[in-house]
């Protein structure tokens, strides 16, 4: 049997990755080894293993590294312990292929003992570009170190066969986490409402920010403007999650929590998990952020997305992305202008630039390929 190794690092990876898992499971000439490391094991992000149990999916390895908060020493203390752990770990199981996803320094960390170890690397969203934060570096190096490689867009496509200085094993397969949107049974908004503790208005918007790596200074502003922002707006509902596990995360929570207690109008959920999410999508009139997936999967709900600040700059956008300077006027204006009939509108019609279908199937296939002819 070939063994595969999979790396999940937090919740919204291993909800991309969840439908490849399931079918790569179903294979009865692969053994799937599912590593479990980053925000997964930290209990402020929320009980994202639930997710992971309830699929009936086993975890074969958590790797974690403790610290107390993520300020640039710590990350780079989780980078070289999490490498030499996953050095342990390939070593004692010896995988036939590690699957590793996006762009974060734990998916780096995964990726650099297999050089030494002679394992092959499939990378999964190569190609991309986010200018305002480091992960640019970390996917073009996971990007050199793979074999294998499934991008979301025929220009991501490119500039791997660019950076690999070759065409060979590159594939445009389009995004996993958008394949099967619309054939999700979504939740109720009162479902949501008690599983959350959240109420719904007539207008609701969530809230989804991350800290620029690249920026610290832009960073202790940058939300305190989102917030100057929305205060005056009664009407609207707000729901905030948590910000991913990077330098600076720490104030953007203290911010969240503060405002949630004083605001009867916002909301704190530090994780809906996959199903969850989508279904808030299906309910919401846009979503303010610099989140990844205000661009990528957002645009399938035909609902607009105001993208603030540098984070995703040099990303593809849909018709429904708005770019958006960390202004306070400048986000209020945009506010009012997604919430106008005129607006809904003209995007309607919005098609996301990242699906193709068949996603999943067609990655499998040419997984079970790869490994044949090895």
């Amino acid at each position: 049997m070939k063994k595969i190794v999979l790396i999940t690092a937090n919740r919204s990876d291993y909800g991309i990755q969840r439908k490849l898992i399931k079918l790569l499971q179903r294979e009865n000439k692969l053994k799937i080894y599912l590593v479990v490391t980053g925000a997964h094991l930290e209990k402020k992000y929320g009980n994202t293993i639930s997710e992971i149990k309830k699929d009936k999916i086993k975890i074969s390895k958590k790797i974690k590294v403790k610290v107390k908060n993520y300020n640039t020493k710590n990350v780079t203390k989780i980078f070289a312990e999490s490498t030499l752990k996953f050095f342990d770990y390939y070593e004692k199981i010896k995988p036939n292929l590690i699957i590793i996803l996006g762009d974060r320094y734990e998916m780096l960390a995964a990726a650099i003992p297999t050089i030494t170890l002679n394992i092959p690397v499939a990378h999964i969203h190569g190609g991309e570009k986010t200018q305002g934060s480091f992960d640019d570096y970390f996917r073009n190096m996971i990007t050199s170190i793979a074999s294998l490689h499934f991008t979301c867009h025929d220009i991501y496509k490119k500039r791997v066969c660019e950076i690999k200085d070759s065409k060979k094993n590159i594939y445009n397969y389009g995004s996993l986490s958008i394949e099967d949107v619309h054939k999700l049974k979504f939740e109720t908004k009162k479902f949501l409402e008690n599983k959350f503790k959240i109420k719904f208005a007539s207008k609701n918007i969530l809230i989804t920010f991350h800290p620029e790596t690249k920026n610290k200074k832009y960073n202790q502003n940058s939300f305190d403007q989102i917030l100057k922002a929305i205060i005056n707006f009664k009407d609207i509902n707000f729901f905030f999650t948590l910000p991913a596990p990077d330098p600076g995360n720490s104030s953007i929570i203290k911010q969240i929590k503060t405002l949630c207690k004083k605001k009867m109008n916002s909301y704190f959920v530090p994780s809906f998990g996959k199903n969850s999410y989508f279904s808030m999508l299906n309910y919401i009139d846009g979503l303010i952020g610099n989140s990844s997936s205000g661009i990528i999967e957002v645009p399938s709900f035909k609902i607009p997305t105001i993208n603030i600040g540098n984070r995703q700059a040099g990303r593809l956008l849909s018709k429904s992305v708005i770019n958006c300077r960390c202004e306070k006027n400048i986000i209020q204006k945009n506010v009012n202008k997604i919430l106008t009939k005129n607006f809904k509108r003209k995007i309607k019609n919005t098609k996301n630039i990242f699906f193709k279908q068949n996603t999943a199937n067609n990655i499998l296939k040419k997984i079970k390929d790869y490994l044949d002819e090895k």
